[in-house]
């Protein structure tokens, strides 16, 4: 026993010292708690007595006992501890420990218990370790693991409170002497006469003395800018503002020698007599109190007037300043602008209005405005442009108006709006929260995918009737509604991302339309089945139709999955590329640091050095994280294995501790080379980061790249021709309408002049309801009732995110009685405008404006005798009157004498503008007519000619098209507007061909150039898809900026890594996504078996494979 105990005594002998030091420390603090209540006891005490009036006594002795109850309870921990707790200090201090102390403290009494209880531990067990600690214990200093830096909040407390009495002491006279109160005061003032008259042996009654016929006239402050006012008769008590000069006017029933006025028995001011009994003076008003009159008799006697005249004063309130941000938003970049807008006001004056915004722990002030002049209301505007804040992404904002009056005797008063808040949009945070978004989306398809698997094999291998069909559609499409609704957002989330990578977006845009096309298929199929069903005679049922739907279903998301998966695997490495290149520049910065405290260039602090090291220590940390999700989460195929094994970052952070404990001691040579050693280490990661992403299962097919390839060329060779042919085409008709000019020409200006006549019509109609709307009260009321509904609707968001942050406040239900009375301001308002029937006739006066623009341009093509310019703009004027002619006869419940005046003008409008398209048809067909007889046999030949090319590059585009269709449907990467482009391409190269054909040159050209804008199209949507990601190849040792998946700026790296922007991204050919049977086959199997282990497993060795 005694050797097994020996230990055991000795660990006990360093906790109880651990402990007896703790004791020393507490008794320390309590000594100095003690005097600090004491001195602080003190001065509380002396200030109360040392003030005459209760605020000043109570307030400032009140004060002091607040501030030493709070800085004793600042400095807690008067508690003492036993040995757990002491070993658990010792484990702070030494945490090389590593719980061993505290595992010895609770464990060796289990050596003292009855050896016949039975226990959970191996006694032996126990003494070895107690052993263990013995020699770990042996080289510790236990008076070192309590500091006495506990003892200095306590000790500062009480030399600040001693100081402070001291302070005052000396500061104050007579602060120890206890002063007489208002009624001992008072007592000695009115025995003071009778001591007088006792002296001078004075015999018989005192004279009773009155002031009466009182007259106050008020000056009040000049900032208030009140006239101002007397009161007579008046019983002689005072109200008013603070700083105003009472003068006060009377008489007395007895002739004195004097007068003085007594304010709170403390302040005398001398007062004018006149005639013995004509008293006037005055005061200036600073506390509220009472004033009586002390008077002066003619044997020199001193007589203070018992009653007591009230003062009170009124308070200045203060101003009041509402916020209407113009777009509260939760979050905005760090380049926008907040609009606001205000009201403001005071009682007596503004002077200034400022933006109060605290960021993260910085308070921020902005002057918004300064009043020279006095003004009580004031409303304004003010626009915030974050980009003059450094502001950082993820800093979090909150902002209110502070506003304060021009008071200048006991102001200025201050008042403040509601508080709004935002955060800066931290594009890194939010594309990480993208990444775990695809990953549930792949999970709930890859779900989905598994059950369509088994029930595919149910449906070929079993009989199933319509009722089967109809559920399991059914849980398919409830399936796909969720699926459809996370890729939605997660679409919209990656929208507010600048230059986001095409193929992402494209990915999604598929997997959105096809799934959603697919479900459309499965509600017509449930409602067959379910019609089929409702059939008084029963009919049989094929579920062919049920098993071709699921079978593409399949299909779908196997494809979707493949691609999905390989995009978010790669903007997880992303992720840990962008922590490699923040550890790289951190590590640079430190290691310039070391080199200038080494040549005694900079006086870096400990604290600043050791922030520097902990960042890169935490950086590093979620380096490793990241890599380890990786590697538990992905298949090997996604990192190679040998070049994440190698990446040995325990070492790393190892090395960091090392620089940390060299830099503390001044060995700042070993610690620089030990951050070389580091920085090289970082290199060297960079480079095996470098080789796991290459060693990625590549998105790039070489047969679809070289189809794509070729489609480029293609596509630039029909663009040649084309241009080509325009050029051509484009000289003839050049040519044409030069002949035509020349003949035309007195037609053309005589036309011209008749339009010109037309649209000089028009514009006066318009102008006409202008001025006829601008000046109907009905529409002047419905202006003013706009205006007051969009002033109520800022209100009320503004009350609604005040009654939101108020909602633990005993605001609430003030806010929410203001809510509900604008809502109801608001419901009376917009009833007044739906009374007054003009709704539909205001949406036309707004939109007058521009169709008037439209015809002044008219008039002026008119003036240049330009017909091809007038007739396209012309083509898009005329039915924007059509469409307001039917609302004007379709809207209901209107003012008959507006509607009726607006439609009949509207009406001339229209027959003006069919005369203007008969007009302009006639000439045109009479050119057309005209140019094609003359037309040379040569310009002939040459159109036939040029509508063959463009019949053979129709036929080419018509092939192209097909085939990027086909592409499309095959591969979720390429986007359905390629062929649609090319579509495009078709049909105008096919109209061209026609037009030329028919010798419509003028028109020709027309096509030809749609055409030619749809092959440039297509090729740029070829190139981008080709093009989106080279750096994938060959990113190598080039600094890689901002991936996909990161980011903490908005303009330039919003858009995701340029990796993702650039990488050639191939498709793969139609057999390559197709997934093994056996697979499919096992994954069966485990669900039929209902084995949830093995099924788990089975799906991860198919998402495996399926993305191989």
């Amino acid at each position: 026993m005694y050797l097994y105990m020996e230990p055991n005594s000795k660990i006990h002998s360093f906790l109880d010292r651990v402990q007896a030091e703790w004791n020393r420390v507490l008794l320390i603090k309590i000594a100095y708690s003690v005097s600090t209540v004491l001195a602080g006891g003190s001065l509380a005490t002396g200030l109360y007595f040392y003030f005459p009036t209760p605020v000043l006594s109570y307030g400032f002795s009140g004060l002091i006992l607040v501030l030493i109850g709070w800085g004793l309870t600042s400095t807690r921990g008067f508690s003492r501890i036993n040995r757990d707790q002491a070993a658990l200090l010792a484990e702070i201090k030494y945490p090389e420990l590593n719980n061993s102390l505290i595992n010895a403290s609770q464990l060796e009494h289990h050596l003292t218990d009855d050896q016949g209880k039975k226990t959970l531990f191996s006694l032996s067990f126990i003494r070895k370790h107690l052993q263990r600690m013995q020699s770990a214990i042996q080289n510790l200093d236990p008076d070192s693991v309590i500091s006495y830096q506990q003892v200095v909040p306590a000790r500062n407390l009480f030399l600040v409170t001693l100081l402070a009495l001291i302070m005052v002491t000396g500061a104050l006279p007579d602060f120890w002497k206890q002063r007489p109160s208002d009624s001992q005061e008072l007592a000695q003032a009115q025995a003071m006469p009778n001591k007088n008259q006792k002296d001078s042996k004075y015999v018989g009654s005192r004279p009773e003395y009155r002031i009466k016929d009182l007259s106050l006239t008020f000056a009040f402050p000049a900032y208030t800018q009140l006239k101002r006012k007397t009161i007579f008769p008046s019983d002689g008590s005072i109200k008013a503002l603070p700083g105003t000069e009472v003068k006060i006017k009377g008489q007395i029933n007895q002739p004195i020698d004097g007068v003085e006025l007594v304010v709170n028995n403390r302040d005398y001011f001398i007062m004018e007599l006149r005639d013995s009994k004509n008293l006037q003076g005055s005061l200036i008003l600073r506390e509220k109190g009472h004033y009586q009159f002390k008077i002066k008799q003619h044997d020199g006697q001193q007589i203070l007037l018992e009653k007591k005249y009230p003062i009170e004063l009124e308070q200045d309130k203060s101003p009041q300043v509402i916020l209407f941000p113009a777009n509260p938003k939760p979050v905005y970049y760090e380049t926008d602008n907040v609009h606001m807008f205000y009201e403001a006001h005071d009682d007596f004056g503004l002077r200034q209005i400022d933006l109060i915004a605290q960021i993260n722990e910085t308070t921020l002030k902005k002057s918004i405005k300064r009043f020279k002049q006095s003004v009580k209301d004031s409303t304004g505007n003010f626009t915030w442009s974050l980009s003059l804040e450094n502001l950082q992404p993820g800093d979090e904002i909150q902002y209110f108006l502070e506003i304060k009056d021009n008071d200048n005797i006991t102001g200025p008063n201050a008042g403040q709006s509601e508080i709004y808040r935002f955060t800066i949009f931290d594009s890194r945070k939010e594309r990480e929260n993208l990444v775990h978004l695809q990953e549930e989306l792949s999970e709930k398809m890859i779900v989905l995918l598994a059950n369509g698997l088994v029930e595919g094999d149910v449906l070929k291998t079993t009989t199933t009737d319509a009722m089967y069909g109809k559920k399991l559609l059914a849980s398919h499409a409830d399936a796909l509604i969720d699926i459809i609704g996370l890729a939605q957002r997660i679409k919209e989330q990656a929208k507010d991302f600048d230059y986001f990578p095409r193929p992402y977006l494209t990915l999604l845009n598929n997997i959105i339309t096809r799934l959603t096309t697919l479900r459309e298929e499965q509600i017509d199929a449930i409602n067959k089945i379910q019609r089929t069903i409702l059939k008084p005679t029963p009919v049989s049922f094929a579920t062919d139709s049920v098993e071709i739907l699921n079978e593409k279903m399949v299909t779908n998301l196997e494809q979707s999955i493949l691609y999905l998966i390989k995009i978010t695997n790669r903007q997880k490495m992303d992720q840990v590329m962008d922590l490699e290149n923040q550890l790289s520049k951190l590590t640079e910065a430190l290691q310039e640091e070391f080199e200038n405290i080494r040549n005694k260039k900079s006086p870096l602090t400990p604290n600043k050095l050791r922030a520097q090291l902990d960042k890169i220590q935490q950086i590093l940390q979620k380096m490793m994280d990241k890599l380890s999700q990786q590697n538990q989460a992905m298949p090997d195929e996604f990192l190679n294995s040998k070049a994440t094994k190698s990446l040995n970052l325990e070492e790393a952070l190892a090395s960091l501790e090392k620089i940390k404990d060299l830099a503390s001691q001044g060995k700042m040579d070993e610690a620089l080379a030990e951050l070389k050693k580091v920085a090289e280490d970082l290199r060297m990661l960079a480079n095996q980061l470098d080789q796991a992403i290459s060693s990625m299962d590549s998105l790039v097919d070489n047969q679809i790249l070289e189809q794509i390839n070729e489609s480029v060329m293609q596509l630039e060779i029909m663009e040649k021709k084309q241009k080509g042919v325009l050029q051509e085409t484009s000289e003839i008709n050049q040519k044409l309408r030069a002949y035509q000019a020349r003949q035309f020409d007195s037609l053309i200006k005589s036309f011209f002049g008749e339009l010109k006549k037309d649209v000089q019509a028009i514009q006066n109609l318009l102008e006409e309801d202008t001025k006829y709307l601008n000046e109907h009260r009905a529409m002047i009321k419905t202006r003013e009732l706009m205006q007051e509904e969009t002033k109520i609707r800022q209100k009320i968001k503004s009350l609604s995110q005040k009654t939101i942050d108020s909602s633990l406040n005993e605001d609430l239900a003030d806010n929410f009685k203001a809510l509900n009375e604008s809502r109801r301001q608001l419901s009376k308002t917009v009833s007044e405008m739906d009374n007054l029937r003009t709704r539909s006739f205001q949406e036309f006066k707004e939109n007058l404006p521009q169709i008037k623009k439209k015809y002044e341009t008219l008039k002026e093509l008119t003036e240049l005798n330009d017909l091809n310019e007038f007739n396209v703009l012309f083509k898009n004027t005329y039915p924007e009157i059509f469409r307001w002619q039917g609302n004007m006869r379709t809207t209901r419940n209107q003012r008959e004498d507006i509607g009726d005046r607006l439609g009949q003008n509207l009406k001339e409008v229209a027959r003006l503008n069919a005369e203007i398209s008969k007009k302009l048809g006639s000439l045109k067909r009479s050119i057309e007519k005209n140019g094609q007889s003359l037309l040379t046999d040569k310009e002939k030949t040459k159109l036939d000619q040029l509508a063959k090319q463009e019949k053979e590059m129709s036929q080419q585009a018509e092939e192209m098209g097909d085939l990027f269709n086909k592409m499309n449907q095959e591969n979720p990467l390429l986007p359905p507007s390629l062929s649609q482009s090319m579509g495009n391409a078709g049909r105008n190269l096919k109209n061209a061909q026609n037009r030329l054909k028919a010798r419509q040159v003028q028109r020709g050209v027309d096509s030809e150039n749609r055409a030619l804008k749809s092959l440039q199209e297509a090729r740029r949507l070829l190139n981008e898809i080709k093009n989106s990601g080279t750096q994938m190849s060959n990113r190598g040792n080039k600094e890689t900026p901002l991936r996909l998946g990161t980011g903490n700026r908005r303009d330039s790296r919003r858009g995701g890594p340029i990796r993702m922007q650039k990488e050639r991204v191939l498709l793969p050919s139609e057999d390559q996504y197709k997934v093994p049977r056996a697979f499919r086959e096992e994954i069966l199997d485990a669900m039929k078996k209902q084995t949830p282990k093995s099924y788990e497993r089975l799906v991860n060795e198919y998402y495996k494979e399926l993305v191989q």
